[in-house]
């Protein structure tokens, strides 16, 4: 199969051996598109496991069909495509989102069964003070610019919005602030991932993540030379790496007899 990068398209790729009935859905970020997983995502097929890509409403086409929609829109084609894996089957179905796709993965593990999540760059508290101002200014401007990223494949690959629609930034922080709430409730197997050089999400989320979950078993990992892009940043295949190590532990482990890990 021909490997494809710099895509907005949301992808599937089917997995094979024992491993197949193992899945692994994956939820881009706040303006971003699945593009910004698929390095990831032909990782985790290599390992043999079925990989899904999603692209979330209003994401993928112009910012202008993104301020129609808003973290419910999200939320729901989240849900909509956990639930369609498992109607379809599969036995194992992890997740796993970067940033806003983070929160998106942490809700699922609060409201379904899910086998496993992976949260990275999960935003709890962001760098920046201007989306606190974001319930104003939504009256006065629609889109604010992006600051284009200093890592070339992070510019070609993501196919993320060059601007950012402001009503989504209230509606990100709706969805911050449930989350948050929900956390407790959070019981799967967890893997905590943060670059230590994220300019737009404080590293302290990951902690804030880590010891708020309800998950027995758990990990983090810091990478301290990444950014927020960390998935395509200079130490993304040790990203890889921990994250398919992460899948592939909890999926050996008898359901029942789950224990954190040494």
């Amino acid at each position: 199969m021909e490997r494809v990068y710099g895509s907005p398209e949301p992808f599937f790729l089917p997995g094979s051996g024992e491993r197949e009935a193992t899945a692994v859905l994956l939820i881009h970020g706040f303006t971003g598109t699945p593009s910004e997983l698929r390095r990831l995502g032909y990782h985790l097929n290599d390992m043999r496991y079925t990989v899904q890509g999603i692209l979330l409403p209003g994401h993928g086409t112009t910012p202008k069909d993104m301020l129609r929609t808003g973290w419910s829109d999200w939320w729901k084609h989240a849900l909509d495509s956990y639930d369609g894996l498992k109607r379809q089957g599969y036995e194992r179905v992890f997740v796993a989102g970067h940033s806003m796709g983070g929160l998106l993965a942490l809700k699922l593990a609060a409201e379904r069964q899910v086998d496993g999540v992976v949260p990275m760059a999960a935003p709890v508290f962001l760098t920046s003070r201007k989306p606190a101002l974001a319930v104003l200014l939504q009256y006065l401007v629609r889109y604010i610019e992006k600051r284009p990223p200093s890592i070339p494949e992070i510019a070609s690959e993501s196919c993320a919005y060059t601007k950012t629609p402001v009503k989504c930034v209230v509606s990100l922080q709706k969805l911050m602030k449930r989350v948050r709430a929900t956390l407790p409730l959070v019981s799967a197997p967890a893997l905590v991932v943060q670059g230590e050089r994220d300019s737009m999400v404080l590293p302290k989320s990951a902690s804030y993540i880590f010891e708020r979950i309800g998950s027995t078993f758990k990990e983090m990992r810091w990478y301290p030379l990444s950014s927020h892009g960390l998935l395509l940043d200079r130490e993304r295949e040790q990203v890889y790496r921990d994250v398919g190590g992460f899948v592939e532990k909890v999926a050996a482990l008898p359901r029942p007899n789950r224990m954190a890990p040494s």
